[in-house]
């Protein structure tokens, strides 16, 4: 009981850390969130509550999908590559999506509520940091969370990654609110703020993924009334920032996403021509690696721009071969097929909208990012995917934040769980 309680706060911990990509090592990749998961499952062996199956019904789909990639990758490495690249790399891939999820799955549902809203509070802190600090003090262009063009990168110290990290929050916070574990205001609330934060990135990849996870999981919902306040207020916020947005947006914004809009040139949006150079050339390097790939992380040494590639499924096929790319594909299909189960069950359909957005919108966000080993990337997957989980496993559970704690004592004594009854927004 003891251990039990210690391991779901060193989960709390490291979940609330996961945006902090800036508190980790210089030597290696190795992060603060990484450390208290790391303690965490340390604590579940000696519990002896390690889950067998962490993915329900999806674990075999997902275990094989790991075993692919990361054999893929070392096994090119050895063979074409680098070896020691491929045994950094795979070991990356392999901590982040094999063991957090025995950190981070088969949870009861109170314990997956608090371990989302202790990730959607990460989230929210970090973008109110960005407003302060480029709203409020001003803070210049090249310090530690403002890039060198004026972009925020936060925590993660990366624009795009930023902006995309917070486009995956989106879903986690819808469901709180619609499943009726959070009140309707703080999608209010936290959507605008979380949009805000985006924009400051000055990022096209995350304001598409932002609109993407709203679309989809709005109108995965069915509810008529819910898909026309989204259309009237996306027109209308489109309608003002098209005309007015020059006054107030920030100016790395408008130069990156607003003056495309305006002038309808996608030319104008970032960097789009190098990436689009990069794809095309990647695709070409494909067709030459259908069964071993070049070996992880040496994309950069064979492109003319010396860059990798910004599709992490072009990316994994080039690096790994095709078999690799498989194995990513398959663990997209474990995350769907878990969600698409949890649809089955009575009342469950909410949990498996949460799950289907966010494994639609990583995999949307994946064909414009490069290897997704992070874990700010992998944790907000596991966390979509871990409802439908409870759901499976457990069944549903209490509303207000009171009974969540009470149902955490409940659960460790094996006693059921309640649902709580469906929200609007």
């Amino acid at each position: 009981m003891a251990t039990g309680r210690v391991e779901f706060w060193l989960a709390m911990a490291s979940v609330f850390l996961t945006p902090f990509n800036i508190l980790r090592f210089n030597a290696f990749y190795f992060t603060a969130s990484d450390a208290f998961a790391l303690a965490a499952v340390f604590a579940v062996v000696l519990g002896k509550s390690f889950p067998l199956a962490p993915l329900a019904a999806g674990t075999f789909l997902w275990n094989t999908g790991i075993a692919l990639l990361c054999g893929m990758l070392l096994l090119s490495s050895m063979l074409v590559g680098d070896p020691q690249r491929g045994f950094v790399i795979s070991a990356q891939y392999l901590y982040a999506y094999f063991l957090l999820t025995f950190m981070l799955m088969s949870r009861p549902w109170a314990e997956t509520v608090l371990l989302i809203k202790a990730f959607i509070s990460s989230i929210g802190l970090m973008c109110l940091q960005g407003i302060v600090v480029i709203n409020v003090l001003k803070e210049g262009h090249g310090s530690i969370y403002v890039s060198g063009n004026g972009r925020f990168v936060g925590w993660v110290e990366r624009e795009n990654e930023c902006a995309s990290l917070i486009a995956l929050a989106v879903p986690l916070l819808l469901w709180l609110v619609v499943s009726g574990c959070a009140r309707p205001r703080w999608a209010w609330i936290g959507v605008p703020l979380f949009a805000y934060g985006i924009v400051l990135t000055g990022s096209n990849t995350g304001l598409i993924g932002l609109v993407f996870a709203l679309t989809v999981f709005v109108v995965m919902t069915g509810s008529w009334r819910r898909i026309i306040l989204l259309t009237v207020s996306s027109l209308a916020t489109f309608f003002i920032a098209v005309t007015w947005g020059s006054d107030f947006l920030p100016p790395i914004f408008q130069r990156r996403v607003l003056n495309a809009l305006q002038n309808g040139d996608i030319d104008e949006a970032g960097t789009f021509a190098d990436r689009m150079r990069l794809i095309k050339e990647a695709i070409g390097k494909a067709d030459s690696n259908s069964l071993l790939g070049i070996g992880a992380d040496q994309y950069r040494w064979v492109s003319e721009l010396h860059a990798p590639v910004h599709n992490t499924f072009l990316l994994i096929w080039v690096e790994a071969g095709l078999p690799g790319l498989i194995g990513f594909l398959l663990l997209l299909v474990a995350g769907i097929m878990v969600g698409m189960l949890a649809a089955r069950v009575r009342e469950g359909r909410v949990s498996a909208i949460c799950t289907l957005t966010t494994v639609l919108l990583f995999a949307a966000l994946a064909n414009a990012l490069p290897h997704l080993y992070g874990r700010f990337f992998v944790v907000p997957l596991l966390l979509g995917i871990a409802p439908s989980v409870a759901i499976l496993r457990e069944g549903p559970a209490p509303r207000t934040v009171a009974r969540f704690l009470k149902q955490l004592r409940r659960a460790r004594s094996g006693r059921s769980l309640s649902q709580p009854k469906s929200r609007g927004i």
